[in-house]
């Protein structure tokens, strides 16, 4: 396939930097990232930079933070009791934590898959606050932690490289991820999905 369209698996490399030159993030062509396109399963300014590209080119692209991870959010930043995440175990500055909350009941827990990470992300500008929060700060008796996107409220420059388009598997357009076995290395100990999936995209 020769150019990017809905319902193409494509993997890009790239390099994501803030508007002041300060990079973010670097993903090599021998590592792409790879996702089916028209899903949404990506930030919509760089999704829509990408329709009708074709393989083998590179561009660069500045999006808003409106077409990228959003405004930031203060009350997604929440003081929690350290009583509350007794059944989560073990913390730590970054651990990542999903939370749910029904009426008056709140509750914390580690994402189970890869989807549910993706799923869960706080990137609509609603008044639903489930979804992964991230432990900024550990305090004697209380968590703070933050359920922004680590890029929210900045505008973005991506710089970047496509590295493959091609026809997605019946599963893959059934589910819109990569099938697992098509990107993952176990000989060399690095698993592709997991790090695809891993990256906050949406």
């Amino acid at each position: 396939m020769d150019f990017i369209e809905a319902k193409t698996k494509v993997g890009i490399a790239y390099t994501l930097k803030e508007l002041s030159g300060r990079i973010l993030e670097e993903i090599p062509p021998s590592h792409p990232f790879v996702y089916i396109h028209g899903y949404d399963n990506i930030i919509p300014g760089l999704e829509n930079a990408l329709e009708g590209r074709k393989l083998g080119e590179s561009f660069s692209v500045e999006i808003p933070y409106d077409m990228g991870y959003g405004p930031y959010r203060n009350e997604l930043l929440i003081q929690v009791p350290k009583e509350e995440l007794q059944e989560v175990g073990e913390l730590w500055l970054g651990m990542e934590l999903e939370m749910m909350q029904d009426n008056d009941i709140r509750e914390f827990q580690l994402p189970d898959t890869a989807d549910e990470f993706v799923d869960g992300l706080n990137l609509d500008d609603d008044d639903d606050a489930d979804g992964i929060y991230v432990v900024k700060e550990i305090y004697k008796d209380t968590v703070l932690v933050d359920g922004n996107h680590p890029f929210a409220g900045k505008d973005l420059i991506f710089e970047v490289q496509v590295v493959s388009i091609d026809a997605p598997s019946f599963t893959e357009l059934e589910t819109g991820f990569p099938d697992r076995d098509d990107y993952s290395d176990e000989e060399n100990g690095y698993d592709e999905f997991e790090d695809n999936q891993n990256r906050r995209w949406r």
